[in-house]
């Protein structure tokens, strides 16, 4: 079994397997060695373990984009509802930043998925291939090193694209705005070995990437008063504490929650801000985006103590002594150092396509998902390949899940618990809602919908949810 792609050792296995000049062949092609893909694997393998696999990634092992995160970033939420279904991340660390439960780190991660994979590996059912990459299209893996090398794989049922969210992270591209020659712009990477000390500290952009670049300059001694922060459109946050309670305390939020009266999205947004289940960075500010980003009340009020905060929309350009923005321009001392947070993660992918054909799967945000959960991206890998593992057809399994496009209009929060319903009652009807959502309650990943709530409660709150998704609709 390989765990990277060697065209010498590669070459020597198909001979010596006598094995026709293609090589490879597998049920399923897995395209990334993330959390998607490893998710998708692993469930698959819990459900189907005589399947055959094989995974491909650019990267030179498991983790996807974890292997190119600045090495400071964190989980937003508690470690244990992180990860694959048959292996939790836990490794007993204590909580950090005013948290109860334990958020991995970017090492902790990475150790993490390579032991998934080489567990997967040790059942003789999957084999790795890294620094490699599947040309489009095709079932063609190409080295990402020797790229004349090339092996055709016999793909029995489907490719797998575990790519198509993919998460658009500072390092891995150029600023989308104008830098002027001389000006000082850098990712986050940069700020772990950071030595040298700096006039001033410009953060921009207004995500979980810039709130934890300000949390760090601060815990490394940067003075509130050296750091400005650039924010196009201010934003809600996920209260952390709604992922670290018991379950008995999370009971009593939604009914307290399930209880209010609302109709248009302010008034929901402003229950649900009532109720802290999402949090305002600045009280003076209405936010009118959300970034999913999930904070500890200390986190947020560290970053209160930023008082230099910019509001003229997006950067457009950053000169020596300046920076211009949408709706304005800004002073800037000579020799200041920008930090380039302006990524946008999983909402950089607008369209979506069927996630089941006859020879593909594409893997993406989607519905039904264990709403309310910390770690939605976890369980719909699994829950996808849940879907693949029934007898039924493509249409019918695409009827079942059904790809959402993600974006951070605020209001959206509150289209959830109907959608989720509506997809719930389906479920039901085929027989298969039960054991769906007994597999990721087991894992972690509980559905508000399967909270023990009273009936009627629960049902006036998802009335309430379709009433305001169809006034949207109408609206538009």
């Amino acid at each position: 079994m390989l765990s990277d792609f060697d065209p010498a050792k590669l070459e020597a296995e198909v001979e010596a397997q006598n094995t026709s000049t293609t090589g490879l062949d597998c049920d399923y092609l897995v395209i990334g060695a993330g959390l998607l893909g490893l998710g998708f694997t692993d469930e698959l393998l819990n459900l189907k373990p005589d399947t055959k696999i094989i995974i491909v990634d650019k990267h030179s092992q498991a983790g996807g984009h974890w292997n190119d995160d600045y090495a400071f970033v964190r989980l937003h939420a508690p470690s244990e509802s992180y990860g694959v279904v048959s292996q939790r991340l836990e490794n007993g660390l204590p909580p950090c930043h005013g948290d109860t439960k334990e958020r991995a780190n970017r090492d902790d991660i990475l150790n993490y998925f390579g032991k998934v994979l080489e567990t997967m590996i040790e059942t003789g059912q999957v084999r790795a291939f890294f620094n490699c990459f599947v040309e489009p299209d095709t079932s063609m893996i190409r080295s990402c090193t020797s790229p004349k090398k090339t092996f055709q794989v016999s793909v029995r049922k489907k490719i797998v694209d575990g790519t198509f969210m993919k998460v658009e992270i500072p390092v891995l591209r150029p600023p989308p705005y104008l830098v002027s020659a001389g000006a000082t712009v850098v990712p986050p990477n940069y700020l772990f070995t950071l030595e040298t000390e700096f006039p001033a500290y410009y953060v921009l952009g207004a995500g979980k990437t810039a709130m934890d670049s300000i949390l760090w300059l601060m815990s490394r001694g940067v003075p509130a008063d050296l750091v400005h922060w650039i924010v196009p459109r201010d934003v809600y946050v996920i209260n952390r504490t709604c992922h670290e309670m018991p379950d008995k305390d999370q009971k009593r939020l939604l009914e307290a929650l399930w209880a209010e009266e609302w109709s248009t999205g302010k008034q929901g947004l402003n229950i649900y801000e009532k109720h802290s289940v999402v949090l305002r960075i600045f009280a003076d500010h209405e936010p009118t985006s959300l970034k999913y980003a999930i904070l500890s009340q200390t986190e947020i009020a560290e970053l209160r103590n930023v008082q230099n905060v910019v509001r003229l929309g997006h950067v457009q350009k950053v000169g020596l002594d300046s920076i211009t923005l949408q709706h304005g321009s800004i002073p800037m001392p000579v020799g200041a150092l920008c930090i380039d947070c302006t990524a946008c993660a999983f909402h950089s992918r607008k369209d979506r396509r069927p996630i089941f054909s006859d020879k593909r799967i594409t893997l993406q945000c989607c519905v039904p998902s264990p709403l309310g959960s910390a770690s939605v991206w976890s369980a719909m890998a699994a829950t996808t390949a849940f879907v693949e593992a029934q007898p039924m057809t493509e249409d019918e399994k695409n009827i079942l899940c059904t790809p959402i496009i993600t974006n951070d209009d605020p209001e959206l929060i509150l289209a959830g618990l109907y959608l989720n319903d509506k997809k719930r009652q389906h479920w039901e009807r085929l027989g298969i809602y039960e054991v769906w959502s007994k597999r990721m309650g087991a894992r972690g990943w509980a559905s508000w919908l399967d909270v023990e709530v009273d009936p009627s409660l629960k049902a006036r709150a998802v009335a309430q949810s379709r009433q305001f998704v169809f006034a949207r609709r109408e609206q538009r």
